[in-house]
């Protein structure tokens, strides 16, 4: 029997934009009582990750828990482990900035709490090879990764027992594998099963070194598991039983290991995440039949390492919104490194903060579902903008220009007030709209779309087992919690992407209640039509002549609407359908906006009938938006809810409210209707 090597690690991280009383529930229920504890075992060393935003609330509002951090590393007990500083998915950066957020952190680090850093955590372990020279350039000496990494390179499960060298253009680096079985454990299962899982390991006879790093978080901010690992002392029994069985188990730091071990050897890891990433980042159509699929092989020990899914970046082609976010960032990284701003400027700190992973994917728990997490995105992106355009003067034009890399060109219309970025290819719609003074996208709403888990939770609620229960749950259970009765109601899918100035032509015979549900039949082919664009004038005119179905007949109509940006913040839309037909028609028209509000109210589920105006106040921006018609016409106003999960169970979230100008007229051949729409954002009074 030979003792084996423990490494265990912790990894803590709140989200930008994360509320204030999260970051402190965080530290009252598992920063500070998991720290407390490990102050109690002063042999026992393990090994922390941070990110800067954490590390700035801890300066700012608990300076007593840096000190404890001091005095660790002072007895050599505690290693700290470097990152990115906003915790971005560091392989879908630029590479300057790459190198930029794991400096700061480091530095950060090296100036408050005078320790040098070897190794850097890799948000969410997404990996792709090119990350060896990153971190090596950045002065990283090794990293950790999840123990699929290395199996799905062809090793097996008894072949990570230390940790292997990665290369790349000359460049190695140092990776260890983190025992999975080992995340699924700790702290859910009785501390005897992990001291015997060690005690299996040390039978082994020969050198070994396991790994257990993952969220800091699972130690008291998880549902139930404050009661379980504080108040039920599983922690401090853990830490025990180590102590008691120390002629099996000796913990160490990830730099005690490079110091006193030789490597496995060299290997070289594919793209990948842990498991169950590779799972979310499925297209939601086929993520039940993976489910299957991995169930039916589970048992199959020689067939699992090589069973996974996607990897991060499908993420990007998954959600729009997480592409417009992502093609948003790139483009103000571009432009502000063409200009050699210093590190230490707020305008690289500000886009560092929008490079923040959390709100650009979803899996278990809300990320990109959660609008406040994305609006943080955007205030950090348009900070950015708003210092870029301080120093270099916006020219208040249309740029033509390829936004999100689908090699077709969208229409960017930018001034020191506002952003309108158009796509002629999606129905010659607006996909954002950005108020620079107040640093905020009205346009970001999610489409309501269909995920994997919705099946389940469908089931759930047609057999009666969903239930409400705090009780202890890894984020691994088959249970189904609710947070509210009646979530099926709103499970509602959108067949376009929910965005500006969208042209519908309904059934004549659309009423307003069938707009939530998506129940109207769609009588045109403009909505997910292309339409022909070009910049006249300073005015961006759109123009589309598609079909309409009227009398069992596709009959040829032209749309054209002229977007003009105003001067403070809004547009002005000029519109004109035409029939091109020899027949004569009627017609129900309606154009979709769409609203990121920031909370729900009464009035954003209404029919307002022969109005002109339409105005919605936002306590909490303090802005208001005005619609004006130049025509009377109808107003349907409803809200855009979707559902997702969430660490406490599924859950109803208001991402913006759907905004529809309804016209009904008849249009004898070569005849035209024609009327404006006014959009204004304004101050509150």
């Amino acid at each position: 029997m030979k003792k084996i090597k423990f490494v265990f690690g912790i990894h803590n991280h709140q989200p930008v934009g994360n509320f204030k009383w999260v970051f402190q529930k965080a530290y009252d229920v598992a920063y500070k009582p998991f720290l407390d504890v490990m102050s109690k075992h002063e042999n026992i060393k393990w090994n922390l990750h941070s990110s800067g935003m954490l590390w700035e609330f801890m300066m700012d509002e608990h300076p007593d828990y840096i000190k404890k951090i001091k005095k660790m590393i002072s007895k050599k007990s505690l290693e700290i482990i470097s990152g990115g500083y906003y915790e971005p998915i560091l392989s879908v950066i630029p590479e300057h900035d790459r190198q930029g957020q794991i400096k700061q952190l480091s530095k950060f680090i090296k100036d408050t709490l005078g320790y040098e850093c070897k190794g850097a955590w890799v948000a969410e372990r997404v990996w792709e090879p090119s990350l060896v020279k990153t971190l090596a350039d950045a002065g990283i000496k090794y990293t950790i990764l999840d123990d699929v990494h290395f199996m799905a390179s062809g090793l097996k499960e008894k072949d990570l027992n230390g940790f292997y060298v990665t290369e790349d253009q000359g460049c190695s680096l140092s990776v260890f594998p983190i025992s999975q079985r080992l995340r699924y454990l700790i702290p859910f299962q009785d501390v005897s099963v992990c001291i015997d899982y060690f005690r299996q390991l040390a039978n082994e006879d020969k050198d070994i070194v396991v790994v257990m790093a993952d969220d800091g978080e699972k130690f008291g901010m998880w549902p139930g598991t404050n009661k379980h690992v504080y108040e039920n002392k599983w922690l401090d029994n853990f830490l025990t039983a180590i102590e008691e069985n120390s002629d099996i188990v000796e913990t160490v730091t990830f730099s005690e290991v490079l110091n006193t071990t030789k490597p496995e050897g060299r290997i070289y890891l594919p793209t990948n995440s842990y498991f169950e990433m590779s799972e979310w980042t499925l297209p939601s159509t086929v993520q039940n039949d993976f489910d299957i699929f991995v169930k039916q092989n589970e048992s199959r020990q020689e067939v699992k390492p090589f069973i996974r899914g996607g990897f991060w970046r499908n993420f990007l082609n998954k959600y729009e919104e997480s592409n417009n976010m992502h093609k948003k960032m790139i483009r103000l990284s571009n432009k502000i490194h063409n200009k050699n701003f210093s590190s230490e400027d707020k305008i690289q700190k500000a886009l560092y903060a929008g490079q923040c992973n959390c709100a650009y994917w979803h899996g278990v728990f809300g990320g990109l579902y959660l609008p406040h997490l994305r609006n943080a995105i955007y205030d950090s992106l348009l900070e950015a903008e708003n210092l870029y355009n301080k120093k270099y003067k916006s020219k208040n034009l249309w740029i033509k220009e390829d936004f999100n890399c689908d090699m077709t060109d969208e229409f960017l219309y930018e001034s020191a007030n506002q952003d309108i970025y158009v796509s002629a290819q999606d129905g010659g719609s607006i996909f954002e709209f950005d108020i620079l003074n107040s640093k905020y996208n009205f346009l970001n709403v999610l489409t309501r779309k269909y995920e994997g888990y919705h099946k389940k939770l469908k089931e759930a609620i047609e057999n009666n087992r969903v239930t409400d229960s705090q009780e202890l749950t890894s984020i691994h259970t088959d249970a189904v919690k609710v947070k509210e009765i009646g979530l099926e109601k709103h499970l509602v899918y959108d067949w376009y992407r929910k965005s500006s100035l969208l042209d519908h032509f309904f059934n004549n015979d659309t009423k307003f209640e069938q707009l939530y549900g998506v129940q109207f039949r769609e009588e045109g082919d403009f909505v997910l039509g292309k339409y022909d664009a070009k910049i006249v004038s300073g005015n961006l005119e759109l123009t589309r002549k598609g079909h309409v179905w009227f009398n069992n007949e596709h009959l040829p109509v032209e749309v054209k609407k002229i977007i003009k940006p105003l001067k403070t913040e809004g547009y002005e839309t000029e519109y004109k359908v035409k029939n091109l037909s020899d027949i004569e028609m009627n017609f129900t028209f309606g154009v979709e906006q769409v609203f990121a509000f920031s909370e729900m109210i009464d009035d954003d589920n209404k029919e307002f009938l022969n109005k002109k105006v339409w105005t919605r106040q936002d306590k909490n921006l303090g802005l208001k938006v005005k619609i004006t018609s130049s025509k009377n016409c109808d107003y349907w106003v409803v809200p855009v809810n979707t559902i997702s999960t969430s660490e406490n169970g599924y859950e109803k979230t208001y991402q913006g409210t759907t905004v529809v100008n309804v016209y009904k007229f008849n249009l004898k051949k070569g005849g035209n209707f024609s009327f404006k729409l006014k959009t204004e954002i304004l101050k509150n009074k």
